[in-house]
């Protein structure tokens, strides 16, 4: 594999490389900076972590990744949205088992006073009862 540049203004590079590679589901390279010094728990503007967006673009496999590399299943962005949130709404059945199997907590409510259930897609409500 290719050299990555690891750091830039602190770690920034890799956070955006392993949030925008896990959007894609490449755990390949998301794996590569990870070992390289990507912080699993680097924050953007919004508060995300790249759990959060592995979560939103469904790609388990990343979701596994991340939490086996110690991402927070229960992290929670400036609107207190979990990864768990993210993978209902849009109805991420896969990645919703994965996150409720390393201790992702159902009842956390976001700003709004919503749970994952609350606002998860028909299709993933079933996972979260």
């Amino acid at each position: 594999m290719a050299q990555l540049p690891v750091e830039l203004n602190k770690g920034e590079l890799a956070l955006q490389l392993c949030v925008e590679l896990s959007s894609f589901g490449r755990k390949d390279v998301v794996e590569h900076l990870l070992q390289t010094g990507a912080n699993v728990h680097a924050r953007d503007d919004g508060g995300l972590i790249p759990l959060h967006n592995a979560c939103s673009f469904g790609h388990a496999e990343v979701v596994s990744l991340l939490l086996c590399q110690g991402a927070d299943p229960n992290a929670r962005d400036n609107w207190n949205y979990t990864p768990l949130h993210e993978a209902a709404i849009k109805g991420k059945i896969d990645v919703c088992i994965v996150l409720l199997q390393h201790g992702a907590d159902p009842n956390i409510r976001n700003t709004d006073g919503k749970s994952a259930l609350d606002l998860a897609d028909p299709s993933a409500k079933a996972v979260l009862t």
